[in-house]
């Protein structure tokens, strides 16, 4: 899948960290849905992961990604917030 994701920590220049390319599907979790994202951003949130804050180098790569829209395998629109 195409994802936006961190591959490197970088607190002084977030956005170097920031990649944008091809990522394993993940697995879906039960209970959860799987969502076709058409529409995404980026927010704070994912500035501070590509500062470090609350993700350890250990932890990359890490697919981004608070805010979306898409539709869900059923064809229901979706806002993920």
């Amino acid at each position: 899948m195409l994802a936006a994701y961190a591959a490197e920590i970088h607190p002084d220049d977030p956005l170097a960290g920031l990649r944008v390319g091809q990522r394993p599907d993940p697995e879906v979790p039960e209970g959860w849905a799987r969502v076709h994202v058409r529409a995404a951003s980026l927010n704070h949130h994912d500035l501070f992961s590509l500062r470090g804050v609350g993700l350890p180098a250990d932890r990359l790569p890490m697919i981004l990604g608070c805010d979306a829209a898409g539709v869900d395998d059923d064809g229901n629109e979706v806002v993920v917030h």
